[in-house]
């Protein structure tokens, strides 16, 4: 759907009219502004999926207790500060408006971000990145004019998609990554003094532990049963991160950990999907896609997952992660995170020796550990895999 005709759906005009008629400012922002931009310029812009919305802070709270009133048709979600700092006054960065009976993955959404003005600047968070720019872009708006439309937009908005997305933004990345290559992202020096913040657990389902019961036996049985599938039917894989992790500095799983992880080169997805019928009766297995430029394909993890907690929303069960090779890296998504580790690591795998089977880990295993882990061999209890992770890539937090 291009820019235009997002600008004229029933979900949008909604959201306009509501803020309009609140006073509530708003303007249209990053992606969605440059879109725009190019549509009225007549350059080859990129079209987005979803519009993005800005708001000043102060108002993000009479906005939340105004939402209802967007109609029956339309429901909303709030998205968490998960940069684990306290960068806005907020526990919340984002709103997302759509479609009532769409699922979230797949609807095109409203997106409105808050952002709260200190001394001269204005500051955010973008998922997990802490962002920060000049007031001056935002003190007062100016509109565009398209198609006898009139569109708010950040004040001096050319310099503005510059600092945004670089000198280049007439001719922009097709793979640019807001919380990677955004220019307002601010710096670790800056970060440091940031207090920390806990993160907010957005997860549906019930988290146990695997010291809990006869959950760690059952995991065991569990990631075994999935890594002798895969030995079987000649599928490469390997231990991957708290399982990883437990079994070298441990020789088991971390009692604290809920579920287990491996790794699989992402080419091997559809052939290891075909294999459903070799998990039966006491396993399901399911593909979790995922949309981001981060990636060249859109399977994110294949779940291994026992009927009973999969009725119950319990959140046990293994991780089997796809991994992709761009250039000289490996890049999978995790805990909503976007990861990657050089090649060495995955190319040639090492083996270790653990419950009466020869299994797979990554090659320089204690520089891998150390990356991803830091002192790996000190357990952390706080850990936290989209924050704390050597591997992630993003920025600001």
């Amino acid at each position: 759907m291009n820019i235009i005709r997002q600008l004229k759906t029933n979900i949008f005009s909604a959201t306009a009219k509501l803020l309009k008629n609140s006073n509530i400012p708003f303007w249209l922002d990053t992606n969605t502004l440059l879109a725009l931009m190019g549509k009225k310029m007549e350059l080859s812009l990129l079209h987005y999926n979803n519009v993005r919305l800005s708001i000043p802070g102060e108002y993000f709270s009479q906005l939340l207790a105004l939402l209802e009133q967007l109609g029956f048709a339309n429901r909303f979600y709030l998205i968490p500060n998960k940069s684990g700092r306290q960068w806005i006054e907020n526990e919340y960065c984002r709103l997302a408006v759509l479609n009532r009976w769409k699922h979230r993955t797949k609807a095109f959404k409203i997106f409105i971000t808050p952002k709260y003005k200190v001394n001269n600047h204005y500051r955010w968070v973008d998922k997990r990145s802490c962002k920060e720019i000049n007031g001056k872009y935002y003190e007062k708006l100016d509109d565009i004019q398209i198609y006898g439309h009139s569109f708010p937009v950040p004040q001096y908005t050319e310099e503005y998609l510059k600092v945004r997305f670089g000198k280049d933004w007439k001719n922009p990345n097709l793979k640019w990554i807001a919380s990677i290559d955004d220019n307002t992202i601010v710096n670790d020096s800056l970060l440091e003094n940031i207090a920390l913040n806990k993160v907010i657990n957005e997860s549906p389902l019930e988290k146990i532990q695997l010291q809990e019961g006869d959950y760690h036996q059952r995991m065991k049985n569990m990631l075994l049963k999935t890594i002798d599938i895969l030995n079987k039917n000649g599928f490469k894989y390997w231990l991957e991160a708290g399982t990883l992790l437990g079994i070298m500095r441990d020789g088991d799983l971390i009692q604290w950990d809920y579920d287990a992880d491996l790794g699989i080169p992402a080419d091997t997805a559809d052939e290891i999907m075909k294999l459903r019928l070799n998990f039966l009766p006491n396993y399901l297995i399911k593909r979790r896609r995922v949309q981001t430029p981060w990636l060249p394909g859109d399977t994110r993890v294949i779940k291994v997952k026992t009927p009973w907690e999969k009725i119950r929303q319990i959140n046990f069960h293994v991780d089997l992660f796809c991994v992709y090779p761009v250039k000289n890296k490996y890049r999978w998504v995790d805990s909503d995170a976007l990861k990657h580790v050089d090649r060495k690591y995955y190319d040639t795998l090492s083996t270790i020796e653990w419950e009466g089977r020869t299994i797979n880990i990554p090659n320089h295993i204690e520089e891998y550990l150390s990356l991803r882990y830091g002192n790996w061999q000190i357990p952390k209890q706080n850990y936290n895999a989209g924050l704390h992770d050597g591997a992630i890539a993003e920025k600001g937090f």
